[in-house]
């Protein structure tokens, strides 16, 4: 069972930690599986960031193709599409790693929402970060009535995932203002580029909003993975790509 072993690779860790992390030992143990389910994922990361300059490059020729079948958008897609196809890659490339972790992020819902797992009393269903459950949700804590302790961690935490979401749309707006911003060819067609552009640039923001309603051991996962995220992004981004001929 998925959720049982990574409850068991936790408590593990956050035993090994405890003697120098004290409370924030299972906190600790959670920034080491996210680094390493991060780590796992890399060469995808690697491959959306060489996807990524690598649509960059040929957006001048793609604005050149909808300029020249702007009035035809049957030969536009087609010509769109052999123009990708030509290159090993599309507009909308690049998700890969994050849809990735979707799995692993469900099986920590389960690990710290469920008080048992496989018929069994689940051990960390009961640990807490300066004694706030990390079980308890924002929604949770607000329903019953926010103590000192609960508004200091969720506020701080809602603070950085902020902080963190600002960082992420900041560099999908810098990608998106080097692709450029060309106009709707003659069906009225959004350019796929700029709909994944700001989809990209939207959804950090949507993790704070996820983080207020999953257990706080999930919410730290999202704080952690996209704080590693936004720093790949910035690492992998690399240098302005030279344009490619159509």
């Amino acid at each position: 069972m998925p959720a049982l072993a990574v409850s068991e690779l936790v408590l593990a860790l956050s035993s090994a930690a405890e003697p120098l992390a004290g409370d924030a030992a299972v906190v600790l143990a959670l920034v080491v599986v996210v680094a390493a389910v991060r780590l796992s994922l890399l060469p995808l990361s690697l491959r959306a960031a060489r996807l990524g300059r690598r649509r960059l490059a040929l957006r001048p020729a793609e604005l050149r193709l909808r300029e020249r079948f702007r009035r035809d958008p049957v030969r536009l897609r087609r010509e769109l599409a052999a123009l990708h196809a030509s290159h090993g890659t599309s507009p909308l490339a690049g998700f890969g790693s994050s849809l990735a972790q979707l799995p692993f992020f469900l099986v920590l819902y389960r690990v710290f929402s469920a008080p048992t797992l496989n018929g069994g009393a689940n051990a960390l269903f009961t640990h807490t970060l300066l004694g706030v459950p990390l079980s308890d949700s924002w929604v949770t804590a607000l329903g019953a009535g926010l103590l000192p302790a609960s508004l200091a961690v969720f506020g701080v935490l809602f603070a950085l995932l902020l902080v963190v979401a600002w960082w992420s749309s900041r560099l999908a707006s810098r990608q998106a203002l080097l692709a450029g911003r060309p106009a709707p060819d003659a069906s009225g067609a959004a350019d796929p580029a700029l709909v994944t552009a700001r989809v990209a640039r939207a959804l950090p923001y949507a993790t704070v909003v996820v983080a207020a309603v999953v257990p706080l051991a999930a919410a730290l996962y999202l704080l952690f993975s996209g704080a590693w995220t936004a720093a790949e992004r910035w690492l992998l981004g690399g240098a302005h790509p030279q344009p490619t001929a159509a």
